[in-house]
């Protein structure tokens, strides 16, 4: 009887060690997940970080400002072709702002906004012509947002200043690497130059500008 029950006894040792060898595996292919590398995309200070090409609509109190990034210092490529324009950026932004003063002084405008900028990787080709079209991709930047335009309004161009506050960040793969666009809680200050369109005529106007990383 003896003889008989040692190869059940075997059985189930080796039954055991094969659901604990399952187990490990498991706790391997989950941990080898949860560490997978992401590259932090730096915004560094007093340099030029990121590039922006751009128009804006402004109705009433509402600015909605939206274009794509031509340069992010750290990362290539961000264009899927030629020309490097809207239709070819990978990298595409929106920001949705609203108008809390104006004050006017002498020629000068001064307008003070607050609102919200989301970076997406885009899913080319976007078109100035449908503004929609730049928030098609999936936002991999999200950041809080003020601005201060100062408008001639002689000549319609403008200069601005905004600071833009991380609030989310989400990765993104691009060329098998994946990656952070900044960090939560870091911020970054915007200048743009730009020229404002005859009032009612869309866009409501164009600009260009950089951002660098701030304290």
């Amino acid at each position: 009887m003896r003889a008989k029950q040692q190869p059940l006894k075997s059985a189930k040792t080796i039954m055991k060690r094969f659901r604990s060898f399952l187990g490990a595996g498991a706790l391997v292919i989950l941990t080898c997940g949860l560490m997978t590398a992401q590259t932090v995309i730096l915004i560094p200070e007093d340099q030029n970080a990121l590039e922006f090409v751009g128009q804006f609509n402004n109705s009433g109190a509402a600015s909605q400002q939206f274009g794509y990034l031509s340069n992010i210092k750290g990362l290539s490529p961000i264009f899927s072709g030629t020309p490097q324009n809207e239709t070819t950026a990978m990298f595409t932004f929106v920001t949705n702002a609203t108008t809390n003063r104006v004050i006017n002084n002498g020629v000068m405008r001064i307008v003070n906004r607050t609102g919200t900028t989301t970076v997406y990787l885009n899913t080319p080709p976007s078109d100035f012509s449908n503004p929609a079209s730049f928030s098609q991709g999936s936002p991999v930047q999200v950041s809080s947002y003020t601005q201060q335009v100062i408008v001639n309004t002689l000549t319609n161009a403008f200069v601005t200043v905004h600071m833009n506050t991380i609030t989310k960040t989400e990765p993104f793969t691009l060329n098998g690497m994946t990656y952070l666009l900044g960090q939560k809680g870091k911020s970054f200050r915007t200048t743009y130059s730009g020229q404002a369109n005859a009032p009612g005529a869309v866009p409501s106007g164009w600009f260009g500008g950089y951002a660098v990383g701030a304290k």
